[in-house]
């Protein structure tokens, strides 16, 4: 039968919680900005342009986020302590990250690339190993702590905003650094920010006071934990959400690396901060709003629309390829088209995230953040390295001698086409497999929970 409780009121979390929810989030989303996108755009314009050291950079730091948020969550969980590795975890974290300030602003000498590469190389390593521990396992582990059912929604839509208001930040506050070659200037600045947010943390962090030490197993036991088959035997819903979000991230990678370029040269909007910031004011606006009512009517009302509204909102923005270059009906196809793939994936990641939350046994949080890496974060990009040239190669058509002149293109190159937003409604068609088996198994599961903390309202 249906799950038709609406809940009327759902456990408050507090303001302490809220604020370590969204400084906590939004500096770390901040931290990964620079991680993934100003790391490798320094070294193509100070170190060198090869792509053998951004590779090398984007490849080593990937092993070792997985790694890193495999063991330390673990440890979180053994330790039954989320707080030293999130608040002294940013601090560090945010001292690496301002000391690559001293790698300077100039031309490095073409005699001293191989080994400022490998240095780069460490550093960017040894950042991201604070940084996928303290945020990755730690603080993810945290949220699911100290949330419960009833408030879940809200909470993982708004966490899954973060990259984007940290895309918006950075862009809007500090990129005009970048711009202007002042990269040391920048990354200090950046990585101040996030060691305070650690400081703050220290008096504003607090754990659950249900966490307790895992002592239930061998340590290593449970690092691989959530890769046993027995955890998927026995908590498969969590494997379940878990590909759904690995669809829906991939389906986002499929057009979002190009996204700038796209706007001006594909869908020929040369103009495109403002369709690009009605796009993230009115998806953010719907997915709060959506995350309000997963938790009052049940997130089993939702797993289908979410897939619909990311499907319908690649096929608009696909279907600007035929509208002649009407500049006005493009601009209204993009805006209603971006705002739905942003507000289906947001609304995707804190539906499935909430989900597995739900799911997630009492002291074991920290040991199913790895799995979840490697799923959710890293398969998708792996993923997306194929799918992505494969479709701007059989679609692509040959740049313009303009494009070539404005140094966006080469001669040889393919101008991204349209069929990278078809490619990514396809492939989030794909979330409806594991939207389907949610709903089938979710259908009495809130019911359940909501009983357990008493907090049933009406029932039919």
């Amino acid at each position: 039968m249906q799950d038709t409780v609406v809940l009327k009121k759902s456990n408050k979390l507090g303001a302490r919680i809220w604020i370590c929810i969204i400084i906590f989030g939004l500096a770390g989303q901040l931290a990964w900005m620079i991680e993934n996108m100003y790391f490798a755009a320094y070294i193509q314009k100070v170190i060198t342009k090869d792509p053998w050291a951004t590779s090398a950079a984007v490849a080593s730091s990937a092993v070792v986020a997985a790694v890193a948020t495999i063991f330390g969550g673990a440890l979180s969980d053994r330790l039954g302590n989320r707080k030293f590795f999130v608040s002294v975890g940013y601090i560090i974290w945010g001292f690496i990250t301002a000391s690559f300030a001293f790698f300077g602003d100039h031309q490095i000498d073409p005699a001293y690339v191989m080994r400022i590469v490998v240095i780069f190389v460490i550093m960017d390593c040894v950042m991201t190993f604070f940084g996928a521990i303290s945020n990755d396992a730690a603080f993810s582990a945290w949220v699911t702590d100290v949330t419960d059912i009833s408030n879940r929604g809200l909470v993982d839509v708004i966490i899954s905003m973060m990259p984007i208001a940290a895309l918006m930040i950075i862009f809007v506050g500090f990129d005009g650094l970048t711009q202007k070659g002042e990269w040391g200037l920048f990354f200090a600045i950046q990585g101040i920010m996030i060691a305070l947010i650690g400081v703050a943390g220290l008096f504003l962090f607090k754990d659950s006071p249900h966490l307790r030490p895992d002592k239930s197993n061998t340590y290593l036991h449970n690092v691989f934990y959530g890769f046993k088959p027995s955890s998927v035997k026995n908590h498969g819903m969590i494997y379940i959400c878990l590909i759904a979000m690995m669809f829906s991230s991939l389906s986002l990678q499929i057009w979002q690396p190009y996204m700038i370029t796209l706007f001006e040269y594909t869908l020929g909007i040369k103009n495109y901060v403002i369709p690009i910031a009605l796009i993230v004011v009115l998806s953010a606006a719907l997915s709060v709003l959506a995350g309000r009512l997963m938790d009052k009517y049940g997130k089993v009302k939702f797993y289908y629309p979410v897939v619909f509204i990311g499907v319908l909102g690649g096929l608009l923005c696909y279907f600007i390829k035929f509208v002649g270059g009407n500049l006005p009906l493009t601009m209204i196809m993009v805006i209603a088209g971006g705002t739905l793939i942003m507000a289906g994936s947001m609304m995707c990641s804190g539906l499935f995230f909430a989900t597995s939350r739900d799911h997630t046994p009492e002291a074991k949080a920290g040991a199913f953040q790895g799995i979840r890496m490697v799923i959710v974060i890293a398969l998708p990009m792996v993923l997306a390295s194929f799918i992505n040239p494969f479709v701007i190669n059989i679609f692509g058509e040959a740049p313009t001698q303009a494009m070539i002149d404005a140094g966006v293109y080469q001669i040889g190159d393919k101008v991204y086409p349209f069929e990278l937003f078809l490619f990514s409604a396809i492939i989030a068609v794909f979330v409806l497999v594991p939207a389907i088996i949610c709903k089938r198994q979710d259908k009495s599961f809130r019911t359940k929970k909501l009983k357990e903390l008493n907090l049933i309202e009406d029932t039919k």
